[in-house]
């Protein structure tokens, strides 16, 4: 399963391709609107003027709240970004960096004896917060959380939506128990 998806995140349009989708479904909790976790996976994902090579993202007793609004809470996340997409690190690229998460802001040190470079990380939707930050000399890899998602939709993009997550769970099982569908890459 492969398909392009854009949506609205904050005052920007985010783009970005669907890879796998991992749904725990049963007859009783599609009937109640009710899905457990939802795990979904990323790829080229564009938002703004910032990019990331892929993204996982678990959404946690996800729910359909009437008039057709979707709830889960939590939401955790992992995203990796290419180090070369970062232009205000790329005069250090050739350097060893120390980079690390303080607060709501990125330090990066060049050297032991040098104070880090600081960069405030900009204002995030939907109370989404940073919880972890790695550097793998070519990637860095995010993580982090948001207390609770809700997102109204159409009838149509309900429809739409409840239509790709039972047919992702039919495609990979025959019967209609709960279970974890594993559709993707």
């Amino acid at each position: 399963m492969r398909y392009a998806l854009t949506v609205r995140v904050g005052e920007h349009d985010a783009s970005m391709t669907v890879v796998g989708l991992d749904a725990r479904l049963g007859a009783v909790g599609v009937a109640l609107g009710q899905f457990d976790d939802v795990r979904v996976e990323l790829e080229d994902i564009r938002w703004a003027s910032y990019r990331a090579l892929s993204a996982t993202l678990v959404f946690h007793d996800v729910h359909v709240n009437p008039p057709a609004t979707i709830v889960a809470s939590p939401v955790e996340f992992t995203c990796k970004v290419a180090a070369s997409d970062v232009p205000a690190l790329q005069r250090w690229k050739w350097l060893p960096l120390n980079v690390f998460l303080v607060d709501d802001a990125v330090h990066v040190r060049v050297h032991r004896w040098l104070p880090p470079k600081v960069f405030p990380i900009p204002e995030l939707p939907r109370g989404i917060k940073l919880t972890g930050l790695e550097h793998d000399g070519d990637e860095f890899v995010l993580t982090g959380t948001a207390p609770v998602i809700r997102e109204r939709l159409s009838v149509a993009q309900l429809a739409e939506l409840l239509s790709r997550l039972v047919s992702s769970q039919s495609s990979t099982r025959s019967d209609t128990t709960s279970g974890i569908s594993n559709c993707g890459t």
